[in-house]
């Protein structure tokens, strides 16, 4: 055949498998095999290889490669050779050079042993038809055709003789079968989950991949959400919508809680079937879903049916159905988390409107009568991904809450028209200074409010009695002494003088209006203190604690409840101000004066106390025990104080994140977030540091889209409480750096890198503890991007202040020092390195226990120093056994030290054999 066109014709009429080198590609299957085994390659490549295939022995021009693969889409210069290189590797040592490059030209495949034909492509699709007998299953017919198109349909199908009905799932060529195998995996993965979890997913019986038509074989679960609407969602009450709803919404969550995508939701994937009375929903149809994390298959022993079909996607654009696709899909990225809930949030429209399939066009707000559920199909369907609920969960504990937000909103309703009304009349008595009286009217309300509920939560008698009169002292002081007066201060300051002058000047007046109410005066001042630490006027805040002790010491006692609590605050401002030696002899008087205590709640605040010690220090093995036992004491003997019982938990999580214990994090994180969400008075402050952990564990297990998504909706909320430069946020940023860093997004490490280590240096000064560590942080992510230049001055800085403040054997100082040493061999500073590393060494075990994988880091820098040094005899066994326990690690910025240590040991293997 003369005519190349024809030819080429002629050749994709069929599909073969190619045997080349010890390798074979199987065109139908469209997987690569090599030396008998299956190896994971991106499709693009192996279209690429298959075109080489076709003209084995033949170069094939860039040009002919870039029309046949990418269709004429524009592509960057690199991604033909990115492809090549992709599959030298792939084929191994022995096949890569088969593939040989004509410059300037183009490519060549050699080496055919054989070509077989396995199908023609023609012939691919069957012809299905109602009365068929299923293939390979005695006594099932197909019966009605539920969907799908030709060459991949599904059709229900009955049993001759029982009656029982099961639904198939057929493709007819190559490309459906990928998807068949993709979703069958999954599949697989979903069974492993508990009963209960199970039930709200589609049951896989079986599947047939060997020839054509391939199937997957399912249970019947009813009909689909589309169908059943039609006789069954008209008279169904909202209630009963909302409930069956958060049947399907519930699957959706414990699918992403084992990792997977569905990436196609839509009514007509929902099944419901009558059961006990009422309706069972489940969720169908993974074709089209993904694994966040494929390793988990391979914990499990979950064969991959088709390896490349359970491998994350770079854009899901061309997957999925176009009017469920958020935004951020459709421009061409990646489905995330946030993809699945922007399509529950468009069905749960579509139910409570009372028909599936309405598209969410502009004015939906009408088909809805309900302000909450307005709110949150809004929150759900939201095209900016930072502004989107970033979870399912998060969804459903907002439906389950409905009658109680309510209720919450009636009550809020009411309280902010009898607030109107007062602040009305005080601004009309006030109208000289109208913003100083309205926020002192604001701090007056909420102080107040405080207070009352403190007074109920209270054991009936003298302790009521002085919560309340602390109550009524507090309102007629801000009222009379702070609004009341014109204080010289706040007039000075004009009408925009800010809430943190007003207090400053409010705390002058404490000792003159409260002489004769010394106990008062002294929780007027542990007040201030709270709000001071609040707002990180650190000072102003040691100096009320201070105030309120000498107060409660002539009061109670050295030993009294309220001067212990007191002496464990004013541990805590010590603490966070960095001056650790002063914190230190704080908390050993505490110990001394609350040995033997009979009220139990004082172990609670010593505990607190020391871990914040420990935690500051970057102590986090000795810091989780006092939190635990804090938080466990304190929901038991005060679990009224839900404030402080968050903070603590809050706490607790950031200090196991730090420990790598992630998964009790992201569970502390989680349960809380569902907790908030169940109060009548939610903490938005609480619930974004709360989704900031979850968000950090999340990060650390490798899900940073998620990740990301908690991070940048949990800043919006932090930023407008607490402001930009707010301590908060600056730690939140931090993790925005981890999460970019974890992806290798250096620019974008570096730069919440920078911006964190400057805005915790302006805000805390430039040689607190937290200001110092940043900058070592900041050294770190730019060693890590290969920046080892710039990274060598925050590093020595920060690491010599340190060691001066903290001694070579706190945590923080271990760290950056080893970050430190690990730049000064990355530049081939050998004695700097040698120096650092004897440090580290001697102080290894105070620092970092018996931590395996950080000392083989250690290891792996000390030997590789040997090698440059030529002393390859000592370094070749710590290289080796550096390497062995590297190679085990998950953490993929253990790499360069791997790559590091085995190219230090291919030196040092001559030296070390004479």
């Amino acid at each position: 055949m003369s005519d190349p066109a024809a030819r080429e014709a002629a050749e994709r009429a069929f599909e073969y498998r190619y045997r080349f080198g010890t390798a074979e590609f199987d065109e139908a299957r469209f997987q690569l095999y090599v030396d008998g085994a299956p190896v994971e390659v991106e499709r693009r490549a192996l279209e690429v290889l298959a075109c080489l295939l076709r003209h084995a022995g033949e170069v094939v021009t860039k040009e002919e490669l870039f029309a046949q693969v990418w269709a004429g889409r524009v592509t960057v210069d690199k991604v033909l050779p990115n492809a090549v290189n992709k599959l030298r590797k792939a084929f191994g040592p022995a096949n890569a050079e088969l593939l040989a490059t004509q410059p300037r030209l183009g490519y060549r495949l050699d080496g055919m042993r054989e070509r077989v034909v396995v199908r023609s492509r023609v012939a691919a699709a069957p012809l299905l038809r109602a009365g068929q007998p299923v293939a390979q299953r005695a006594h099932f017919v197909l019966r009605e055709r539920l969907g799908g198109s030709h060459g991949n349909e599904v059709w229900l199908g009955e049993h001759l003789k029982t009656g029982e009905r099961r639904v198939y799932k057929y493709a007819a060529g190559s490309a459906g079968l990928r998807g068949l195998r993709r979703e069958a995996t999954l599949a697989r993965l979903l069974a492993t989950a508990g009963e209960a979890t199970r039930s709200g997913f589609a049951r896989l019986l079986d599947w047939h991949f060997e020839d054509a038509p391939f199937f997957l074989e399912y249970a019947w679960h009813g009909q689909d959400l589309l169908q059943w609407s039609r006789t069954h969602l008209q008279g169904m009450p909202r209630d009963q919508r909302l409930q069956l709803f958060l049947q399907f919404a519930d699957a959706v969550a414990a699918a992403h809680q084992l990792g997977v995508l569905h990436k196609d939701i839509k009514p007509a994937n929902i099944l419901i079937a009558a059961a006990d009375g009422g309706w069972h929903a489940r969720l169908a149809d993974f074709g089209s879903g993904s694994l966040l994390d494929p390793g988990r298959l391979d914990e499990l022993g979950i064969t991959r049916h088709d390896p490349a079909a359970t491998r994350p996607s770079g854009s899901d654009a061309g997957s999925g159905t176009p009017l469920y696709l958020p935004p951020e899909v459709v421009a061409g990225g990646p489905q995330t988390v946030q993809g699945d809930v922007y399509a529950l949030g468009l069905v749960l429209y579509q139910l409570l409107a009372g028909d599936p399939g309405r598209p969410m066009a502009p004015g939906w707000e009408k088909d809805i009568d309900d302000a909450l559920l307005r709110e949150d199909i809004a929150l759900a369907t939201d095209g900016d991904p930072a502004h989107r609920l970033a979870s399912v969960p998060e969804l459903a504990v907002r439906l389950r809450g409905l009658q109680r937000r309510r209720e919450d909103a009636a009550r809020a309703a009411e309280a902010q028209a009898r607030a109107r009304r007062d602040r009305e009349a005080l601004l009309r008595a006030r109208a000289r200074r109208p913003l100083v009286a309205a926020s002192m009217a604001i701090l007056a309300l909420g102080l107040a409010t405080s207070l009352w509920f403190h007074h109920r939560a209270q054991q009936a008698g003298r302790v009521a009695q002085l919560e309340l009169e602390k109550a009524t002292a507090l309102n007629e002081f801000i009222g009379k002494d702070v609004i009341g007066q014109a204080n010289p201060l706040i007039a000075g300051g004009g009408a925009d003088a800010p809430v943190r002058e007003v207090l400053l000047a409010a705390r002058e007046r404490i000792g003159p209006r409260f002489a004769s109410q010394p106990r008062v005066a002294a929780a007027m001042h542990i007040s201030l203190a709270a709000l001071f630490n609040g707002i990180e006027m650190l000072a102003p805040a040691e100096d009320e604690v201070r105030k309120a002790l000498v107060l409660l010491t002539r009061e109670h006692g050295a030993a009294g409840l309220e001067t212990l609590k007191a002496q464990a605050s004013l541990a805590g401002v010590l603490t966070r101000s960095g001056r650790f030696d002063e914190a230190l002899r704080t908390l050993q008087e505490l110990d001394r004066e609350a040995a033997g205590h009979p009220e139990p709640e004082v172990d609670a605040y010593r505990a607190l106390a020391w871990g914040n010690y420990h935690g500051n220090k970057g102590d986090a093995g000795r810091a989780i025990p006092e939190f635990e036992r804090g938080a466990r004491l304190l929901a038991q003997y005060r679990p009224e104080q839900t404030d402080k019982l968050d903070s603590v938990r809050l706490d607790l999580g950031q200090l196991y994140n730090h420990a790598e214990r992630p998964r009790e994090a992201g569970e502390l994180a989680a349960g809380l977030i569902e907790e908030i969400g169940r109060r009548p008075r939610r903490n938005p402050l609480s619930l974004a540091i709360a989704r900031q952990v979850l968000a950090d564990a999340r990060s650390r297990q490798g899900q940073y889209a998620q990740a990301q998504a908690l991070l940048l909706q949990a800043q919006k909320d932090i930023v407008a409480v607490l402001g930009e430069g707010s301590t908060n946020n600056m730690i939140l940023v931090r993790s925005l750096s981890y999460v970019a860093r974890r992806q290798h997004d250096w620019p974008a490490a570096v730069r919440h890198a920078e911006r964190f280590a400057e805005g915790i240096a302006a805000r805390l000064g430039e040689g607190h503890v937290m200001a110092v560590t940043a900058k070592g942080a900041l050294g770190q992510v730019l060693y890590l991007a290969g920046e080892q230049q710039r990274a060598e001055a925050p590093l020595r800085s920060a690491y010599e202040q340190l060691l001066q403040d903290y001694g070579a054997a706190n945590p923080q100082t271990w760290q950056v020092g080893f970050w430190y040493a690990a730049n000064a061999v990355a530049r081939g500073e050998w004695a700097l390195a040698e120096r650092l590393l004897d440090v580290l060494q001697a102080h290894a075990e105070a620092a970092i226990g018996s931590e395996p994988l950080q000392h083989a880091r250690l290891a792996a820098l000390r030997a590789t120093t040997l090698a440059a040094r030529g002393d390859g005899q000592r370094a070749a066994p710590l290289l080796q056994a550096a390497i062995s326990v590297l190679g085990e690690s998950p953490d993929p910025e253990d790499v360069p030290f791997i790559e590091r240590a085995r190219s230090a040991l291919a030196a040092a293997a001559p030296t070390a054999s004479r």
